[in-house]
């Protein structure tokens, strides 16, 4: 099973609880990691990435191999919105059949904010026949302001790039990077979710559509839900028991300060993170400005000098802890 994930600094540690609970859940496979990192992850967090999956070498193989990105070489990203959590290298997946051996023809692209928690064999073995991904539908698939801006038809769908299973033969084949590179020079106004966005304007009409287990979504735990929850009623109900991947997307939970409601399956993140070297590490992105503008809001909302934070509408289903 070939694995590929792309980070940068701020995501290198999530990367590794990633694999770490890849290589749980999946001891009897063998698998190639393929991790696609720029400049700003050090010698020393690669040696980690490598330390944390050497223990499960043994009755299988677990390997792995870095691909440094030049990204001098990709002028054209479109900026990416300021505290949105995302990152450059959430474009480097674009650009995965141009990095990748030749050889390898088929890849599980996963991102560094999600665990997985069973088998992924069954993933891996789905049968993509000529379609070039495999993805899962987005829990905000209903929001209309997608379609309006990226100018396709809403029954087309909007999924979610983070857990994909992609057919590299097709990408090389139709030099899909080509057409990448082209809708992101001549759209950039209208892109909103970086690699996203553009994933599915090119293969709005052309992919394989996989069980939301394989990728539970923020999306599909809020109270009020932006899916057309009569459809996908059963499937989501099965996710949400017992989810095969979940995915933290909108919400990060090595952050060290928290202002929105608090994720239900924050414990399965700290689950995994406290069997690493990383146990209980918090990433704290904020200037220092507004960590001191944050501990003074939240002493005054103590004694009752400022109102408490308005919800968002955003809110959490309640889920019992599961792992």
């Amino acid at each position: 099973m070939d694995i590929v994930a792309c980070t940068d600094k701020w995501f290198a540690m999530p990367t590794g609880v990633m694999m770490y609970s890849v290589c749980v859940n999946n001891p009897d496979v063998d698998i190639a990691f393929h991790i696609i990192v720029d400049g700003s992850v050090t010698s020393k967090e690669q040696k980690d990435l490598e330390e944390t999956i050497a223990p499960f070498e043994g009755k299988t193989r677990k390997t792995l191999v870095f691909y440094d990105v030049d990204v001098t070489k990709f002028p054209s990203f479109p900026i990416i919105k300021a505290g949105t959590g995302v990152t450059q290298a959430a474009y480097y997946r674009l650009m995965l059949s141009e990095i990748l051996p030749k050889d390898i023809h088929k890849v599980l692209y996963l991102d560094g904010d999600i665990i997985v928690r069973h088998s992924l064999l069954p993933l891996w073995n789905t049968d993509l026949k000529e379609h070039p991904v495999g993805v899962v539908t987005d829990g905000i698939e209903g929001n209309l302001e997608f379609y309006h801006r990226l100018n396709y038809p809403p029954q087309l769908g909007y999924f979610n790039s983070g857990v994909m299973l992609v057919n590299l033969e097709y990408w090389r084949e139709q030099e899909v990077t080509g057409t990448f590179m082209r809708y992101m020079q001549e759209h950039a106004d209208s892109i909103k979710y970086c690699d996203q966005d553009v994933l599915n304007v090119v293969f709005s009409n052309n992919k394989v559509v996989l069980p939301i287990k394989y990728n539970l979504t923020s999306g599909f735990l809020w109270k009020l839900p932006q899916y057309n929850y009569n459809k996908y009623e059963k499937e989501v109900l099965e996710a949400r028991k017992d989810p095969v991947i979940v995915h933290f997307a909108g919400f990060k939970p090595w952050k060290a300060y928290y202002r929105e409601p608090k994720h239900p399956f924050l414990s399965t993140f700290h689950h995994y993170q406290n069997q690493t070297k990383w146990k209980g590490m918090k990433i704290d992105k904020r200037s220092v400005k507004l960590r001191i503008i944050n501990f003074i809001a939240d002493v005054l909302r103590k004694y009752g000098l400022k109102s408490q934070i308005t919800p968002t509408g955003n809110d959490y289903i309640d889920i019992a802890p599961i792992d």
